[in-house]
């Protein structure tokens, strides 16, 4: 999923873990953010080599959102001890429903604040406190904010989104379970294992039509919110 759809692979890091193990939601958020630095480093390498900006300079873009990314990441990350999570989620499973439809159902996009500084900072500081937050990479807030705001491509998005989520997911997994030696050992395990299966969505996304891409996305929004909703705890 991280491959084909440029998210960092959180979204289902944190629930497959909290279903699967007796591990707390909280800790298993620190435990999918140091996964998903793995994950996200092996996909954002196969798009690189994919050539997936098709020649555009992102460097500005990226630099800015990495940059948001890392305070956002800190932020979401210090919060977490003491936020309610499930209201937090629950409000924020409903966002997602509404962009699943934009996603879906847009024909056309307008680069509405196209090479805007503010934008990109605003862009890494969101997604790095719900990566922080809710131990998620960041993609399914990134992607969509770059495309409907942006008028980025799908694939040229979920390019930006990969590389920005490496530094995003490596902040808040230093600031949440750095002490705890357990935690590491298991995102390490996730994180590893992972590799393989980004490598390979990365490589084959390329083959498939943007439209395809746009609505693929946008019903993997829908399920997230569903299932963030649901479960939150």
């Amino acid at each position: 999923m991280s491959g084909l759809l440029g998210v960092g692979g959180g979204v289902i890091f944190v629930p497959l873990l909290t279903y699967l193990t007796k591990i707390d939601f909280k800790t298993n958020t620190g435990i999918s953010s140091l996964a998903v630095v793995f994950v996200a480093s092996a996909s954002s390498l196969t798009y690189i080599f994919n050539d997936f900006n098709r020649g555009s300079n992102l460097v500005f873009a990226i630099g800015i959102i990495i940059t948001g990314g890392i305070v956002g990441g800190y932020l979401g990350s210090k919060l977490t001890p003491k936020i309610n999570t499930k209201i937090l989620i629950r409000i924020f499973s409903l966002l997602l429903i509404a962009t699943a439809y934009r996603m879906i159902f847009s024909t056309s996009v307008d680069a509405i604040y196209e090479n805007n500084f503010f934008l990109y900072f605003l862009v890494g500081l969101i997604s790095g406190i719900g990566s922080g937050l809710l131990g998620i990479g960041g993609g399914i807030i990134r992607i969509p904010m770059l495309i409907l705001l942006g008028g980025f491509e799908q694939i040229i998005a979920q390019g930006i989104s990969l590389i920005t989520t490496v530094p995003t997911a490596l902040t808040a997994a230093i600031t949440k379970i750095r002490k705890n030696k357990d935690s590491i050992k298991n995102g390490l395990y996730v994180g590893i294992f992972g590799i393989t299966g980004s490598v390979i969505g990365g490589n084959f996304v390329f083959d498939i039509s943007e439209n395809i891409l746009n609505v693929s996305f946008g019903i993997f929004l829908i399920f997230v919110s569903i299932n963030m909703f649901f479960t939150s705890k």
